[in-house]
């Protein structure tokens, strides 16, 4: 239990104030609640037929949470080595909560006494504000933590990310939806030659085909034994092979060439080219012509026979 108590204590709490996400929200949770609250009138309180009154109302709210985002501008202040995002924990958060909710309570107190007619200071009236403080709590503080926490906490957004990672990575498929997959994806390579577009991308094949963009690069590198780029590029050299092969490649250029294939970049056709074929484009031409001169000859020689 302690162990449990000490990791909680110490767990990240992202400083929201220092994230353009978390102000956003921070200001909308400011609205929302003088929202709310213009529109539920607080029952049982003393004054509450004043206290209702929209401006009062929204000059309380208002000041009820100034001074949390008061005490963050005068932390990283004066403090800017206390006040540092890596290092704020829950622990950090309690204690500047301790500092919050007094100050809160003090400055509301005040306000009711000083602009709320008939507000009748002392003791009572001041535990009786405190409930609707409360009140106020009850509604912003659960959805502010879920916020922070969601969608700012380091922590959850990695094991968030993780999981998602995970299904992308191990879809629920069966044998026979895999083939079937992989077969779709063959045969709209080979007959429709999607690999010849420039933009040919994982994102382009997944929409072309209607398949989930994680079931395709699962069934990719599962089936294939190639990521997509390589199985792409395996496509788009045997492309640029067949067509050196075709017998004109003489009056060919390889510039040309590698756009008819799909090669935006030179590097990448080259480097594609020699990974599938252990020779660059050049090198490849040249064995070709080779092979042709040699051919020639074996039918000069028997002609000559």
């Amino acid at each position: 239990m302690q162990t449990l108590i000490h990791h909680s204590l110490n767990r990240p709490f992202p400083l929201f104030l220092k994230n353009r996400k978390g102000r956003c929200y921070f200001i909308w949770l400011i609205a929302f609640c003088i929202i709310l609250a213009n529109l539920t009138k607080p029952l049982g309180f003393i004054n509450s037929d004043e206290l209702h009154k929209s401006l009062l109302l929204d000059c309380y709210l208002f000041l009820f949470f100034f001074p949390y985002a008061l005490l963050y501008i005068i932390l990283s202040y004066f403090w800017p080595e206390y006040y540092k995002s890596h290092t704020w924990t829950v622990r950090k958060e309690l204690c500047a909560l301790s500092i919050y909710i007094p100050t809160t309570a003090l400055i509301t107190y005040v306000y009711a006494c000083t602009q709320i007619p008939d507000f009748q200071p002392g003791l009572l009236s001041f535990i009786q504000l405190q409930y609707y403080n409360l009140l106020v709590s009850l509604v912003s503080i659960p959805a502010f933590g879920y916020f922070v926490d969601r969608q700012l906490n380091p922590i959850t957004i990695d094991r968030r990310r993780s999981r998602r990672e995970y299904r992308e990575s191990h879809p629920n498929l069966s044998e026979q939806q895999t083939q079937k997959i992989l077969q779709r994806l063959h045969y709209a390579m080979e007959t429709d030659k999607l690999y010849l577009n420039t933009e040919c991308t994982l994102e382009y094949v997944s929409d072309r085909l209607n398949i989930p963009l994680h079931q395709l690069s699962y069934v990719i590198n599962s089936q294939t034994a190639y990521n997509f780029n390589d199985f792409r590029n395996k496509y788009r050299v045997e492309e640029a092979c067949r067509i050196l092969s075709s017998g004109h490649n003489k009056k060919l250029k390889l510039e040309s060439l590698r756009y008819d294939c799909g090669f935006q970049s030179k590097t990448t056709f080259y480097e594609a080219f020699k990974k599938f074929t252990g020779k660059t484009p050049t090198e490849y031409l040249e064995g070709l012509k080779k092979e042709e001169n040699k051919v020639e000859e074996n039918v000069c020689d028997f002609r000559q026979k």
